[in-house]
């Protein structure tokens, strides 16, 4: 069984933390109330061998791969995670998210003994995840070497990660995946999420910057518009095959045998 990239959180903290994320949402002017737009969470290098560019493309996967090392760097990471008036998100931000989270599958019935975290950065949801699951297994799939070299991650991508043989397991109870789908293709996204679908028996936590999100929605002074921007409906349709929408970003496996009211989701 493979160990690397996985820990079992203490039990310090009080449990599970109720109450939404405050997220800062729009960046429009609704009834002629402005709202503040937010940076989107993720400028991620966890699929960058099928990022889209503008410049002249290099051929080779060992060339992408080392072309994207050199820019997910330590001063990358402390560009847009370490300073205040830069960083895209922080602690606080996750934990909160995070309690949203826990009182939402709590509510649900959704019990969390296994975690993946898909681009799991600098650990934020596993420092969450200590006080809001404190007795669940948390495992840290990363593609950055130097954030892996610095945390222990598991070193791998979406596209052709293998749970069994690095976990020692095939599913979790919960996944979270934020901001890694929209560096990939469609083919590669397309594949991602029915990765997604077989590694999560519980819930997933998923966030893709879209369309919709580049217009109107996010911060792009801190968000990395160079991706592949798609239209929601497009995440729906796939994600529809193997979960159900319950809202907030929350996905509910269809292997859960949660029942969802008709206004709980989509």
């Amino acid at each position: 069984m493979g160990t690397e990239g996985a820990s079992i959180l203490g039990a310090d903290g009080a449990g599970d933390q109720a109450g939404r994320a405050a997220k800062g949402r729009m960046c429009r002017d609704v009834s002629g109330c402005t709202v503040a737009p937010r940076p989107f969470h993720r400028h991620h290098p966890l699929a960058m061998a099928r990022r889209s560019t503008t410049s002249t493309p290099t051929t080779g996967s060992a060339a992408v791969a080392a072309a994207a090392g050199e820019r997910f760097d330590a001063d990358y990471y402390r560009r847009f995670y370490g300073d205040p008036a830069s960083r895209v998100s922080d602690l606080a931000a996750i934990k909160k998210l995070g309690g949203f989270v826990a009182a939402y599958l709590r509510y649900l019935g959704v019990p969390v003994r296994q975690i993946l975290d898909v681009g799991c950065g600098h650990g934020h949801w596993r420092t969450a995840a200590r006080t809001l699951w404190p007795r669940a297994r948390h495992h840290g799939l990363e593609y950055s070497a130097h954030l892996c070299a610095r945390f222990g991650w598991i070193h791998g991508s979406i596209v052709d990660f293998d749970p069994a043989r690095h976990c020692g397991r095939p599913s979790f109870d919960l996944v979270v995946c934020q901001g890694v789908l929209q560096y990939l293709d469609d083919d590669a996204a397309a594949t991602a999420i029915d990765n997604l679908g077989r590694w999560c028996h519980g819930a997933l936590y998923l966030e893709a910057l879209t369309e919709l999100d580049w217009r109107q929605n996010c911060d792009r002074t801190r968000t990395d518009g160079n991706v592949h921007l798609r239209p929601g409906s497009w995440y729906r349709e796939r994600l529809r095959r193997q979960f159900q929408c319950a809202g907030g970003s929350v996905f509910v496996s269809r292997r859960a045998g949660v029942t969802l009211f008709e206004l709980e989701g989509e």
